[in-house]
């Protein structure tokens, strides 16, 4: 009898241990670390990534991100249409975002912008699959951006063998990647392509060149 309860004893101890285990290494795990410092909207604060720049070199930095990101870089001129009438569901329809007829190229840098930064980690809380990153205006998305001239379900980057490929949702002002717009099919991006989603520009960044990119600034 007291045979079998040391045995029970002695399991119920190693059982707790291998849980514990399994908790540090989840705890440790640095994609997990990184999802913690994400905010509701998928970014991360510039100040924090400087910070780690300042305590760790490029390669114990890129084994800390593990994943590219998305550094905001420009705004497109131009306008958005005004809505037609104030029913609600005009209120949530996406705007049409109209670039400048007089310097269609025309951009502006935003420091805004230049702050927002998303890694292509899942949050805490995703729901969507582990393989896509999605972009859109609305909660649900990883990447979220609250801004009328961004369409709900607006783009996916799908990760494939660790090669990273974009494709438009079907949105009403377009995804491009280095300028030129996307159709239905997927394209595979690289490291410092310009992806826009409506009027916005990001660069597209491997670890290393946002390394690179935060100590020259």
């Amino acid at each position: 009898m007291l045979r079998k309860t040391f045995s029970r004893l002695k399991k119920l101890k190693s059982d707790e241990g291998s849980t514990d285990s399994s908790q540090k290494t989840a705890a440790s795990s640095p994609s997990g670390d990184i999802a913690k410092m994400l905010s509701a909207s998928g970014r991360i604060g510039l100040v924090s990534l400087r910070k780690i720049v300042e305590e760790k070199d490029k390669d114990a930095f890129a084994r800390l991100l593990q994943q590219p990101v998305l550094a905001g870089s420009a705004i497109q001129a131009g306008r958005i249409s005004n809505q037609e009438g104030n029913s609600s569901n005009e209120m949530n329809r996406t705007q049409i975002f109209e670039p400048s007829n007089t310097n269609p190229g025309a951009s502006s840098a935003s420091e805004a912008l230049r702050h927002a930064i998303y890694p292509l980690v899942k949050g805490e809380y995703s729901t969507t699959s582990s393989r896509s990153f999605t972009i859109g205006r609305v909660d649900g998305n990883d990447m979220i951006m609250p801004d009328f001239a961004i369409s709900k379900k607006h783009a996916v980057i799908h990760v494939d063998n660790g090669s990273f490929y974009l494709k438009d949702l079907g949105s009403t002002n377009g995804t491009l990647v280095n300028g030129i717009r996307l159709d239905k099919k997927p394209v595979k991006i690289h490291d410092k392509d310009v992806l826009s989603f409506a009027r916005y520009e990001f660069t597209f960044l491997y670890p290393a060149s946002l390394y690179k990119m935060l100590r020259a600034t």
